[in-house]
């Protein structure tokens, strides 16, 4: 509890997420409040912050994705727009992407634009953001 403000700080910065890394330090706590006997850590602070974020990246696993990539694909380069009704369904499927994307976490909405929209390569990516080519 007495570094709580400094894991978090460090977990944001490495989830993208405030929300995210208080959801994982919450839940790394009521973990560590278990039952379960542990035996010693030579540093706290280093396991706290390595179990907050595998329990954020468990989680990210998880969730279900709301759209898959050949859905935003589809969204980002619609095909012509013959008719009224294909108007308006691609302005809502537009507006759904929009709506999606405002509910992500800052780092995850710039790799998405970044990658689908100005083709930036994952490589370079991963090396802008400082992580790995898997988590892009």
């Amino acid at each position: 509890m007495e570094h709580y403000e400094v894991l978090k700080y460090q977990l944001t910065y490495r989830l993208g997420s405030s929300d995210m890394a208080s959801d994982a330090l919450h839940e790394t706590y009521i973990k560590l409040s278990g039952p379960d006997a542990r035996p010693p850590v030579r540093s706290p602070k280093s396991f706290l912050l390595r179990m907050a974020t595998n329990l954020a990246i468990d989680r990210i696993r998880s969730d279900s994705r709301l759209l898959s990539s050949g859905d935003i694909d589809e969204l980002l380069m619609p095909q012509q727009v013959a008719d009224p009704s294909n108007a308006l369904d691609a302005r809502k499927d537009l507006e759904a992407l929009a709506h999606i994307m405002d509910q992500m976490p800052a780092r995850r909405r710039q790799l998405l634009f970044a990658a689908r929209v100005e083709g930036v390569p994952q490589r370079e990516l991963a090396s802008r953001y400082g992580i790995s080519l898997r988590l892009v």
